[in-house]
């Protein structure tokens, strides 16, 4: 029983992420290393999945995906989109969904291309069901060990917490920062793994999730989309730009630590490191149980005081935080501070 339950677990997680490896496997399921590669091999042999690469790379993708590998040296990105095209996967795929495809897979072959420190690129592409997954893999430095060392933060998770909130490049003269920010908006379901963390955004649940992942280096991004979804690239767009400029963004509290607790000044200067960067920043406290009175002050009235042209917008919140945060606000109106 032990077995097959595995066994549905690992054909499940492949078709979520379109790759997994054995400890992946092993965690995920509460199993030995051995019992996880034990069921991988087996759906090897039943033609279900494919084993890639050896060693501390080695990993397994669907059986069903197909695979287009690409040197890096002068590549350009739509010759890998016009791949895809005369992929079998992509024959009956129209607007918008085929749009917001193109969109996704040019950023992040872009991204390879221009940042990543690698040799080469594999895409893999193929339907699941309704939907139609792509994946995009590098063999570089990883994108969370990218920003980290450019913008010298203290770990990964600080870099992929800054990345979330949009507008950041490592390479301001060429690019604007907005392809990730984007990408993980416009599609379904976007991860990113690299660098031993894999940052999940599900545009249809609603939810944002990070964990552990076995992906040391390089990076791989996975993008899962309905081709009968009517999510378009205007109205992903619409949601955080005025006109043509990109001015609005949302913060997730949760990816800036790991528990679900806030309660320090220092932490809210995390938060806002590079928020003077927009007009309006729409902080989500989904996820989190508290805050604490030093968070609110430092965030919505020290640092929203020196920064007055940016509106923060607090969502999400549960009656305790809700609170706090109100609190915060009144106790920053001119009345209260002409009554001080």
């Amino acid at each position: 029983m032990e077995g097959t339950n595995v066994k549905d677990l690992a054909l499940h997680l492949l078709a979520m992420h379109g790759r997994l490896t054995s400890g992946e496997l092993a965690r995920d399921a509460g199993v030995s290393r051995q019992t996880a590669h034990a069921v991988l091999t087996g759906l090897v042999g039943a033609g279900a999945a494919e084993a890639v690469g050896a060693g501390r790379g080695a990993h397994y993708v669907p059986a069903e995906l197909r695979s287009y590998r690409r040197d890096v040296d002068d590549l350009e990105e739509h010759r890998v989109w016009h791949d895809l095209l005369r992929d079998e996967a992509m024959e009956t795929i129209q607007d918008p969904a085929r749009s917001v495809l193109e969109y996704a897979v040019t950023e992040m072959v872009n991204n390879v291309i221009d940042h990543s420190g690698s040799g080469d690129l594999v895409v893999r592409i193929g339907a699941r069901d309704r939907d139609i997954f792509i994946s995009v893999e590098d063999t570089g430095i990883g994108a969370f060990e990218r920003v980290r060392a450019a913008l010298h933060l203290e770990s990964h998770l600080d870099a992929l917490a800054q990345l979330s909130k949009g507008k950041l490049t490592t390479d301001p003269e060429a690019h604007t920062g907005e392809g990730i920010f984007f990408t993980s908006k416009a599609v379904d379901r976007f991860v990113l793994a690299a660098n031993g963390i894999e940052w999940t955004i599900d545009n249809v649940l609603g939810d944002v999730a990070v964990g552990e992942s076995n992906k040391g280096r390089g990076t791989v991004i996975g993008l899962t989309h309905d081709p009968n979804s009517g999510r378009t690239l205007e109205s992903v767009f619409g949601e955080y730009t005025s006109g043509y400029d990109f001015d609005t963004s949302r913060i997730i509290v949760k990816l800036f630590e790991h528990g679900d607790s806030f309660v320090s000044r220092s932490e809210a200067r995390r938060v806002a490191v590079g928020l003077e960067r927009f007009r309006i920043v729409i902080v989500d406290f989904g996820g989190i149980r508290r805050v604490g009175q030093g968070f609110v002050d430092e965030l919505l009235r020290v640092w929203a005081s020196s920064h007055p042209n940016v509106r923060i917008e607090p969502v999400n919140m549960n009656p305790a935080v809700e609170f706090m945060v109100r609190r915060g606000l009144v106790v920053d109106s001119p009345r209260d501070q002409n009554t001080g």
